[in-house]
Protein backbone atom coordinates (compact mmCIF):
# COMPACT_ATOMS: atom_id res chain seq x y z
CA UNK A 1 0.00 0.00 0.00
CA UNK A 2 2.80 2.22 0.84
CA UNK A 3 5.02 1.58 -2.03
CA UNK A 4 1.83 2.21 -4.32
CA UNK A 5 0.91 5.85 -2.54
CA UNK A 6 4.74 6.21 -3.07
CA UNK A 7 4.87 5.56 -7.06
CA UNK A 8 1.62 7.89 -7.29
CA UNK A 9 3.16 10.86 -5.81
CA UNK A 10 6.18 9.98 -7.95
CA UNK A 11 4.21 10.10 -10.81
CA UNK A 12 2.43 13.46 -9.99
CA UNK A 13 5.75 15.41 -8.98
CA UNK A 14 6.96 14.42 -12.08
CA UNK A 15 4.32 15.15 -14.63
CA UNK A 16 4.53 18.76 -12.43
CA UNK A 17 7.93 19.35 -12.52
CA UNK A 18 8.43 18.66 -16.51
CA UNK A 19 5.63 21.15 -17.03
CA UNK A 20 8.18 24.28 -16.26
CA UNK A 21 10.39 23.45 -18.89
CA UNK A 22 12.28 26.16 -18.28
CA UNK A 23 13.11 25.95 -14.98
CA UNK A 24 14.55 22.79 -15.41
CA UNK A 25 16.74 24.20 -18.47
CA UNK A 26 17.98 26.42 -16.10
CA UNK A 27 19.44 23.83 -13.42
CA UNK A 28 21.53 22.04 -16.69
CA UNK A 29 22.66 25.19 -18.39
CA UNK A 30 23.23 27.51 -15.63
CA UNK A 31 25.87 25.26 -14.27
CA UNK A 32 27.45 24.80 -18.01
CA UNK A 33 28.17 28.49 -18.10
CA UNK A 34 29.34 28.48 -14.25
CA UNK A 35 32.18 25.71 -15.03
CA UNK A 36 32.89 27.33 -18.71
CA UNK A 37 33.13 31.16 -17.52
CA UNK A 38 34.65 30.13 -14.37
CA UNK A 39 37.46 27.97 -15.27
CA UNK A 40 38.47 30.52 -18.08
CA UNK A 41 38.20 33.34 -15.88
CA UNK A 42 40.50 30.88 -13.07
CA UNK A 43 42.62 29.71 -15.78
CA UNK A 44 45.44 32.32 -15.22
CA UNK A 45 44.50 33.05 -11.96
CA UNK A 46 45.69 30.16 -9.78
CA UNK A 47 46.01 27.14 -11.85
CA UNK A 48 47.93 27.72 -14.74
CA UNK A 49 51.80 25.94 -14.72
CA UNK A 50 53.63 29.28 -13.38
CA UNK A 51 56.53 28.32 -16.22
CA UNK A 52 52.99 28.90 -19.00
CA UNK A 53 53.36 32.32 -18.51
CA UNK A 54 55.56 35.09 -19.97
CA UNK A 55 56.29 37.58 -17.05
CA UNK A 56 57.03 41.30 -18.82
CA UNK A 57 60.25 42.64 -17.07
CA UNK A 58 62.70 45.31 -17.86
CA UNK A 59 66.24 44.85 -17.41
CA UNK A 60 68.35 48.07 -16.46
CA UNK A 61 72.06 46.67 -16.17
CA UNK A 62 74.05 50.16 -15.10
CA UNK A 63 76.91 48.25 -13.56
CA UNK A 64 78.23 46.30 -17.36
CA UNK A 65 80.55 44.76 -16.13
CA UNK A 66 81.42 41.05 -16.55
CA UNK A 67 79.36 39.12 -13.81
CA UNK A 68 76.91 41.50 -14.50
CA UNK A 69 76.14 41.32 -18.14
CA UNK A 70 76.10 37.38 -17.41
CA UNK A 71 73.17 38.23 -14.58
CA UNK A 72 71.59 40.18 -18.00
CA UNK A 73 71.89 37.08 -20.75
CA UNK A 74 71.02 34.62 -17.47
CA UNK A 75 67.56 36.21 -16.81
CA UNK A 76 66.83 36.78 -20.92
CA UNK A 77 67.18 33.49 -21.10
CA UNK A 78 64.80 32.07 -18.91
CA UNK A 79 61.68 31.07 -20.93
CA UNK A 80 59.47 32.59 -17.76
CA UNK A 81 60.61 36.12 -18.37
CA UNK A 82 59.71 38.01 -21.38
CA UNK A 83 62.23 40.87 -21.54
CA UNK A 84 60.60 44.16 -22.74
CA UNK A 85 62.50 46.89 -24.09
CA UNK A 86 61.64 50.28 -23.32
CA UNK A 87 62.01 53.80 -25.79
CA UNK A 88 64.59 56.00 -24.75
CA UNK A 89 63.02 58.76 -23.72
CA UNK A 90 60.42 56.60 -21.22
CA UNK A 91 61.29 57.22 -17.49
CA UNK A 92 61.76 53.81 -15.95
CA UNK A 93 60.13 54.69 -12.24
CA UNK A 94 56.78 55.49 -14.45
CA UNK A 95 56.96 52.13 -16.73
CA UNK A 96 54.58 50.87 -14.26
CA UNK A 97 52.04 53.49 -14.36
CA UNK A 98 52.52 52.83 -18.70
CA UNK A 99 51.63 49.32 -18.46
CA UNK A 100 54.55 48.18 -19.87
CA UNK A 101 55.87 46.08 -17.82
CA UNK A 102 55.11 44.49 -14.18
CA UNK A 103 58.89 43.66 -13.47
CA UNK A 104 62.11 45.79 -13.19
CA UNK A 105 65.39 44.65 -12.61
CA UNK A 106 68.47 46.85 -11.72
CA UNK A 107 71.50 45.51 -11.96
CA UNK A 108 73.78 48.70 -10.25
CA UNK A 109 77.46 49.53 -10.10
CA UNK A 110 79.35 47.78 -7.62
CA UNK A 111 77.06 44.39 -8.20
CA UNK A 112 80.74 43.19 -9.10
CA UNK A 113 82.12 43.96 -6.04
CA UNK A 114 79.92 42.42 -4.10
CA UNK A 115 79.05 46.47 -2.50
CA UNK A 116 75.47 47.00 -3.69
CA UNK A 117 72.48 43.99 -4.39
CA UNK A 118 70.67 43.43 -7.32
CA UNK A 119 67.42 46.07 -7.50
CA UNK A 120 63.65 44.12 -7.96
CA UNK A 121 60.99 46.17 -8.24
CA UNK A 122 57.29 45.61 -8.95
CA UNK A 123 54.39 46.37 -10.37
CA UNK A 124 52.01 47.10 -6.75
CA UNK A 125 49.15 44.61 -8.57
CA UNK A 126 51.26 42.01 -9.74
CA UNK A 127 50.36 38.86 -8.21
CA UNK A 128 52.10 37.59 -5.34
CA UNK A 129 51.87 34.61 -6.14
CA UNK A 130 54.23 35.59 -9.10
CA UNK A 131 55.89 38.15 -7.07
CA UNK A 132 57.66 35.04 -5.24
CA UNK A 133 58.62 32.53 -8.29
CA UNK A 134 60.40 35.96 -10.08
CA UNK A 135 61.86 36.86 -6.19
CA UNK A 136 63.00 32.90 -6.08
CA UNK A 137 64.37 32.96 -9.88
CA UNK A 138 66.23 36.22 -9.16
CA UNK A 139 67.52 34.80 -6.24
CA UNK A 140 68.93 31.45 -7.99
CA UNK A 141 70.43 33.30 -10.88
CA UNK A 142 72.43 35.68 -8.64
CA UNK A 143 73.82 32.96 -6.53
CA UNK A 144 74.81 31.27 -9.80
CA UNK A 145 76.69 34.29 -11.15
CA UNK A 146 78.03 35.60 -7.84
CA UNK A 147 79.15 31.77 -6.71
CA UNK A 148 80.30 30.84 -10.63
CA UNK A 149 77.99 27.54 -10.66
CA UNK A 150 76.67 26.42 -14.03
CA UNK A 151 73.31 25.45 -12.90
CA UNK A 152 72.35 25.74 -9.25
CA UNK A 153 69.15 23.67 -9.52
CA UNK A 154 70.97 20.67 -10.54
CA UNK A 155 73.23 20.99 -7.43
CA UNK A 156 69.79 21.63 -5.34
CA UNK A 157 68.45 18.52 -6.52
CA UNK A 158 70.99 16.14 -5.06
CA UNK A 159 69.97 17.79 -1.40
CA UNK A 160 66.25 18.58 -2.01
CA UNK A 161 63.85 16.30 -4.43
CA UNK A 162 60.22 16.48 -4.58
CA UNK A 163 58.10 13.27 -4.73
CA UNK A 164 54.94 13.36 -6.31
CA UNK A 165 51.85 10.96 -6.18
CA UNK A 166 51.56 8.82 -9.52
CA UNK A 167 49.37 10.19 -12.03
CA UNK A 168 49.21 13.81 -9.86
CA UNK A 169 49.65 17.11 -12.05
CA UNK A 170 49.50 20.40 -11.39
CA UNK A 171 45.34 20.72 -10.79
CA UNK A 172 44.09 22.56 -13.50
CA UNK A 173 40.79 24.76 -13.28
CA UNK A 174 38.44 22.78 -14.20
CA UNK A 175 38.73 20.10 -11.17
CA UNK A 176 38.06 22.90 -9.32
CA UNK A 177 35.11 23.93 -10.93
CA UNK A 178 33.36 21.45 -11.62
CA UNK A 179 32.57 20.30 -8.63
CA UNK A 180 32.32 23.47 -7.36
CA UNK A 181 29.50 24.83 -9.42
CA UNK A 182 27.87 21.63 -9.80
CA UNK A 183 27.21 21.51 -6.13
CA UNK A 184 26.18 24.80 -6.25
CA UNK A 185 23.37 24.31 -8.69
CA UNK A 186 22.25 21.30 -7.28
CA UNK A 187 21.62 23.63 -4.26
CA UNK A 188 19.26 26.00 -6.84
CA UNK A 189 17.19 22.58 -6.65
CA UNK A 190 15.24 24.20 -3.64
CA UNK A 191 13.98 26.92 -5.70
CA UNK A 192 11.72 24.95 -8.18
CA UNK A 193 11.19 22.22 -5.47
CA UNK A 194 9.45 24.86 -2.71
CA UNK A 195 7.41 26.86 -5.33
CA UNK A 196 5.96 23.96 -6.46
CA UNK A 197 5.50 22.31 -2.48
CA UNK A 198 3.72 25.99 -2.02
CA UNK A 199 1.72 26.18 -5.07
CA UNK A 200 0.24 23.45 -4.10
CA UNK A 201 -1.12 24.08 -0.44
CA UNK A 202 -2.40 27.58 -1.94
CA UNK A 203 -4.47 25.56 -4.44
CA UNK A 204 -5.26 23.06 -1.75
CA UNK A 205 -3.61 20.05 -3.62
CA UNK A 206 -1.51 19.18 -0.23
CA UNK A 207 -4.49 19.37 1.65
CA UNK A 208 -6.38 17.22 -0.30
CA UNK A 209 -3.53 14.16 0.15
CA UNK A 210 -3.42 14.91 3.86
CA UNK A 211 -7.33 13.72 3.64
CA UNK A 212 -6.35 10.57 2.38
CA UNK A 213 -4.38 7.65 4.71
CA UNK A 214 -0.98 8.68 3.14
CA UNK A 215 2.12 9.24 5.58
CA UNK A 216 3.38 12.84 5.96
CA UNK A 217 6.92 11.24 6.11
CA UNK A 218 5.23 9.13 2.55
CA UNK A 219 4.05 12.68 0.74
CA UNK A 220 7.70 14.14 1.65
CA UNK A 221 9.41 11.16 0.17
CA UNK A 222 7.32 11.54 -2.98
CA UNK A 223 8.33 14.80 -3.75
CA UNK A 224 11.83 14.62 -3.37
CA UNK A 225 12.68 11.26 -5.10
CA UNK A 226 12.05 13.51 -8.57
CA UNK A 227 14.51 16.71 -7.53
CA UNK A 228 16.97 14.01 -5.86
CA UNK A 229 17.11 12.32 -9.41
CA UNK A 230 17.38 15.33 -11.25
CA UNK A 231 20.60 16.28 -8.89
CA UNK A 232 22.31 12.88 -9.70
CA UNK A 233 21.09 13.89 -13.51
CA UNK A 234 22.60 17.44 -12.58
CA UNK A 235 26.33 16.38 -11.74
CA UNK A 236 26.74 12.86 -13.62
CA UNK A 237 26.26 15.77 -17.30
CA UNK A 238 28.50 18.30 -15.32
CA UNK A 239 31.24 15.39 -14.95
CA UNK A 240 30.70 14.47 -18.56
CA UNK A 241 30.81 17.89 -19.83
CA UNK A 242 33.93 18.66 -17.47
CA UNK A 243 36.14 15.72 -18.53
CA UNK A 244 35.16 15.34 -22.21
CA UNK A 245 33.72 18.56 -23.69
CA UNK A 246 35.47 21.51 -21.88
CA UNK A 247 39.28 19.79 -22.16
CA UNK A 248 38.24 20.38 -26.30
CA UNK A 249 36.54 23.67 -25.92
CA UNK A 250 39.39 25.72 -23.24
CA UNK A 251 42.34 23.57 -24.15
CA UNK A 252 42.20 22.79 -20.22
CA UNK A 253 43.29 18.97 -18.70
CA UNK A 254 40.74 17.14 -16.79
CA UNK A 255 41.65 13.64 -14.88
CA UNK A 256 39.52 12.08 -12.88
CA UNK A 257 41.29 11.06 -10.14
CA UNK A 258 42.54 6.98 -9.34
CA UNK A 259 39.55 6.31 -6.81
CA UNK A 260 36.47 6.74 -9.63
CA UNK A 261 33.87 4.79 -7.74
CA UNK A 262 34.48 7.01 -4.97
CA UNK A 263 32.34 9.51 -6.84
CA UNK A 264 29.39 7.04 -6.85
CA UNK A 265 28.49 7.48 -2.89
CA UNK A 266 30.07 11.36 -2.36
CA UNK A 267 27.31 11.90 -5.26
CA UNK A 268 24.45 9.90 -3.58
CA UNK A 269 25.03 11.60 -0.35
CA UNK A 270 25.32 15.28 -1.74
CA UNK A 271 21.74 14.93 -4.08
CA UNK A 272 20.59 14.12 -0.50
CA UNK A 273 21.67 16.78 1.23
CA UNK A 274 20.84 19.35 -1.77
CA UNK A 275 16.44 18.15 -1.86
CA UNK A 276 16.69 17.77 1.98
CA UNK A 277 17.59 21.62 2.05
CA UNK A 278 15.25 22.26 -0.80
CA UNK A 279 12.40 20.46 1.20
CA UNK A 280 13.10 22.51 4.68
CA UNK A 281 12.76 25.70 2.30
CA UNK A 282 9.52 24.63 0.83
CA UNK A 283 8.09 24.10 4.47
CA UNK A 284 9.61 27.15 5.97
CA UNK A 285 8.66 29.71 3.24
CA UNK A 286 5.02 31.05 3.61
CA UNK A 287 5.07 32.97 0.42
CA UNK A 288 6.16 32.42 -3.29
CA UNK A 289 8.34 35.62 -2.88
CA UNK A 290 10.16 33.90 0.16
CA UNK A 291 10.88 30.50 -1.41
CA UNK A 292 13.16 32.23 -4.09
CA UNK A 293 14.53 34.68 -1.96
CA UNK A 294 15.45 31.91 1.15
CA UNK A 295 16.83 29.41 -1.81
CA UNK A 296 18.74 31.49 -3.68
CA UNK A 297 20.00 34.00 -0.44
CA UNK A 298 20.80 30.18 1.26
CA UNK A 299 22.43 28.61 -1.36
CA UNK A 300 24.75 31.71 -2.20
CA UNK A 301 26.06 32.29 1.38
CA UNK A 302 26.77 28.72 1.50
CA UNK A 303 28.32 28.69 -1.97
CA UNK A 304 30.54 31.68 -0.76
CA UNK A 305 31.31 30.33 3.08
CA UNK A 306 32.35 26.70 1.46
CA UNK A 307 34.40 27.97 -0.82
CA UNK A 308 32.82 28.40 -4.49
CA UNK A 309 32.96 32.09 -4.73
CA UNK A 310 36.76 32.40 -3.52
CA UNK A 311 38.29 29.07 -3.55
CA UNK A 312 38.95 27.67 0.29
CA UNK A 313 42.76 27.69 -0.08
CA UNK A 314 43.59 31.59 -0.82
CA UNK A 315 40.56 32.50 2.33
CA UNK A 316 42.62 34.13 5.68
CA UNK A 317 42.79 31.45 8.49
CA UNK A 318 39.29 32.94 10.04
CA UNK A 319 37.24 32.52 6.91
CA UNK A 320 38.57 28.64 6.80
CA UNK A 321 37.50 27.59 9.25
CA UNK A 322 34.04 29.42 9.04
CA UNK A 323 33.80 27.25 5.71
CA UNK A 324 33.33 24.59 7.73
CA UNK A 325 29.66 25.44 8.66
CA UNK A 326 28.79 25.27 5.15
CA UNK A 327 27.61 21.91 3.81
CA UNK A 328 28.57 23.19 0.39
CA UNK A 329 32.53 23.10 2.09
CA UNK A 330 32.41 18.95 2.87
CA UNK A 331 30.53 18.60 -0.20
CA UNK A 332 33.31 20.16 -2.48
CA UNK A 333 36.36 18.98 -0.61
CA UNK A 334 34.86 15.71 -1.24
CA UNK A 335 34.89 15.73 -4.83
CA UNK A 336 38.77 17.28 -4.52
CA UNK A 337 39.46 14.29 -2.66
CA UNK A 338 38.67 11.95 -5.35
CA UNK A 339 40.03 14.53 -8.25
CA UNK A 340 42.93 15.77 -7.01
CA UNK A 341 44.14 13.64 -4.14
CA UNK A 342 43.17 10.02 -4.81
CA UNK A 343 42.33 10.04 -1.16
CA UNK A 344 41.16 6.32 0.09
CA UNK A 345 37.39 6.31 1.06
CA UNK A 346 38.37 6.35 4.84
CA UNK A 347 39.32 9.72 3.77
CA UNK A 348 36.44 11.23 2.67
CA UNK A 349 33.56 8.75 4.68
CA UNK A 350 33.81 11.79 8.00
CA UNK A 351 32.89 14.32 5.33
CA UNK A 352 29.83 12.07 3.92
CA UNK A 353 28.86 12.05 7.06
CA UNK A 354 28.61 15.73 8.40
CA UNK A 355 26.69 15.88 4.74
CA UNK A 356 24.64 12.95 6.31
CA UNK A 357 23.45 14.13 9.19
CA UNK A 358 22.76 17.47 7.64
CA UNK A 359 20.02 15.76 5.05
CA UNK A 360 18.43 13.79 7.98
CA UNK A 361 18.21 17.25 10.06
CA UNK A 362 16.66 18.88 6.86
CA UNK A 363 14.51 15.95 6.22
CA UNK A 364 13.58 15.89 10.42
CA UNK A 365 12.31 19.09 10.41
CA UNK A 366 10.76 19.39 7.15
CA UNK A 367 8.64 16.39 7.88
CA UNK A 368 7.95 17.83 11.81
CA UNK A 369 6.42 21.16 10.31
CA UNK A 370 4.27 19.07 7.00
CA UNK A 371 2.09 18.12 9.42
CA UNK A 372 0.56 21.72 10.31
CA UNK A 373 0.35 22.84 6.95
Amino acid sequence: MIRRQLVEIVKKEMLVMLRDKQTILLLFFMPLALIFFMTLAFKGVYADKIYEKQIPLVIENESQSPKANLLEQKIQSNKMIKIVELPPDMDKDRIFEYGKAQVLVVIPKGFEEGTRPVEIYFDPVFDTGYKVAVRSLMTSLTVEVVMGIDNIEAVVSGLITEKTKRDMIVPSPLQLTVPAYAIFAMFFIAIPMSIGFLKEKNEGTLQRLFTYSVSPSVIALGKIIPYYVINIIQFVLMLFFGAFIAPLIINTPFQMGTHVWHLIPITLVVAAATTGFGVLIATLAKTLEQTSTLAATGAILMGVLGGIMVPHFIMSHTMQKLAMISPIYWAHQSYLDVFLRNAEFSTILPKLAILAIFALACFFIAGRRIKWM
